[in-house]
């Protein structure tokens, strides 16, 4: 009768946990909210032009919280700004928006700006007038970069300034044999020099590209309101478009928000003709030209995302975070059928691919994601402390360096020894081969750097298994790899490393009997 009972006991507990009620999320995205954008310009009326209006509506509009400021002196050459810096001058007039509101004040020095704020981005521009002669920029532009570096670390962005109209009589005119597209192809060729001697400088505002874009279209060569400065309307609209997507990413083209004063056919023009010079930042567009499919930022927004499978009735659960394979190249987010109805949560991921998005790309993508679930799982249900990290192929390769280097997860806020256990299936241990093709290195040249798992390896605090096909069925080395990875952690002081080389498996068939082991593992 006691046999019996348990046969029975066992039966129920069986048939209670199959019968449990499964609920799918999908397409949640891992990405941060944004972060408050602070941006300070040190300028003058060109930067007063393109950043004091507009701006701050447009990222609003985006749902991008922002602090815009310009330090502004008419005309102001860097050689004055850097003048300023050593004698500490109060002498700008300094323009601040906060939620939408201008706040003004003079007898500013740069000191007072850069304390204000922890800037997260500051603009450096040259003075309109010599703006195309490189020879003016140095040492100004590095000394100036210097004394920012004292007080904040922003991202750098050199402001494109713009050519003038072709019946300008500003005084500088002349000395560009008064050509407008010679003006335009001296500036051109100065920033670019810029950009090469000063690698701090990490963003470009192509305003003077988007101007030019603008006068190929009806608008002609109205984007000026005296020759030099822009128009108040669609000349200020189209540079600040230029800086919504030089500072986002995003295309001005899906942002709606436009001024009253600028109908709807003419903002089209000024947003196309700025997202014509985000993809072509020194080149002309006519703006009849396609843009681009697909900007970078639109990408990570689009592959970021996750979908969340998981018991409604048996809390807390475990949670398997599940990265697919491709190659780094190919694949898509699924829910492997041996792992669902097993009283865990599945947490299936899409990760940038190259050649749209190049290492560390899909490195960081994966540390976010299993941050994600570590901070919002117990939102579903489920037990932050019990959080697995799997992945097949590229996936695999994810999990291995998400385990053994540590500065992925740090960077999201996460001890990878938080995890409960890594499971890598049939993961490459030295550089992906993606990696080595973006490099120009054959597949068949093996190579361990920091992107390679064997690069990396450390004293764990958590369990690593790895898992292969039969050895002469695997990929090339798959098996040989993992096992000379195990040979390195165990000799540097790990305790053993299990390694399960499936008879009879290949790469493709090895999952079913991994997933076996991984569930056992979990105590599934």
């Amino acid at each position: 009768m006691k046999r019996l009972t348990l046969t029975l006991l066992a039966a129920v507990f069986a048939i209670g946990l199959d019968a449990q009620t499964y609920r799918t999320v999908r397409d949640i995205s891992y990405l941060h909210a944004p972060d408050t954008l602070k941006i300070l310009a040190i300028g003058n009326s060109f930067s007063e032009d393109a950043i004091e209006n507009n701006l701050w509506e447009l990222l609003d509009a985006a749902g991008i919280p922002a602090v815009v400021a310009n330090l502004y002196i008419g005309g102001c050459t860097l050689e004055r700004h850097y003048n300023n810096i050593v004698a500490d001058a109060p002498e700008y007039r300094y323009r601040k928006v906060v939620d939408g509101k201008t706040a003004e004040r003079w007898g500013v020095r740069i000191s007072d700006a850069l304390r204000e704020e922890q800037w997260t981005h500051v603009s450096l521009q040259q003075a309109s007038g010599v703006s195309g002669f490189y020879a003016t920029y140095d040492p100004y532009l590095t000394e100036l970069i210097k004394y920012v570096k004292g007080f904040c670390s922003p991202q750098f962005i050199f402001h494109q300034t713009w050519a003038y109209s072709k019946d300008s009589d500003h005084g500088a005119f002349p000395m560009y044999g008064k050509d407008q597209m010679n003006m335009y192809n001296f500036i051109m060729n100065a920033v670019r020099e810029a950009l090469k001697d000063h690698p701090e400088i990490s963003i470009v505002v192509p305003s003077g590209t988007a101007v030019q874009n603008a006068r190929t279209s009806f608008l002609g060569d109205s984007m000026n309101r005296d020759g030099f400065h822009l128009d108040f309307s669609y000349g200020r609209y189209t540079a600040a478009c230029t800086w919504f997507a030089a500072l986002t990413g995003l295309r001005a083209s899906d942002n709606s928000w436009k001024p009253e004063k600028v109908d709807l056919e003419t903002a089209r023009v000024c947003r196309k003709a700025a997202d014509l010079a985000f993809d072509q930042p020194f080149k002309v567009s006519d703006i009849s030209t396609p843009l681009k499919l697909q900007t970078a930022a639109q990408y990570r927004q689009e592959r970021c995302k996750l979908d969340i499978y998981y018991p409604k009735t048996r809390k807390p659960f475990k949670t398997l975070v599940w990265f697919h394979g491709g190659g780094l190249t190919e694949g898509s987010k699924y829910f492997p059928e041996q792992l669902m109805k097993k009283g865990i949560a599945v947490v299936a991921v899409n990760y940038r691919l190259s050649p749209m998005a190049k290492s560390p790309a899909a490195v960081q993508d994966a540390a976010t994601a299993v941050a994600w679930v570590f901070k919002h799982i117990a939102e579903y249900g489920g037990d932050p402390s019990q959080v697995y990290v799997s992945g097949h192929s590229a996936g695999g390769y994810q999990a291995l360096m998400l385990a053994l280097d540590k500065q992925w997860l740090a960077a999201e806020g996460i001890d990878a020894d938080a995890v409960a256990a890594y499971y890598p299936i049939s993961g490459q241990t030295a550089t992906h081969f993606s990696i080595r093709s973006e490099r120009g290195i054959s597949f068949t040249t093996p190579v361990v750097d920091c992107m390679a798992p064997l690069g990396n390896v450390r004293k764990l605090g958590t369990r690593l298994i790895l898992f292969t096909g039969e050895r002469s069925r695997e990929m090339m080395a798959r098996y040989e790899e993992n096992l000379y990875l195990k040979s390195v952690l165990e000799g540097i002081g790990n305790p053993e490393i299990p390694i399960y080389e499936f008879p009879g498996t290949d790469h493709g068939t090895v999952l079913t009997p991994a997933f076996e082991v991984i569930l056992k593992d979990m105590g599934q």
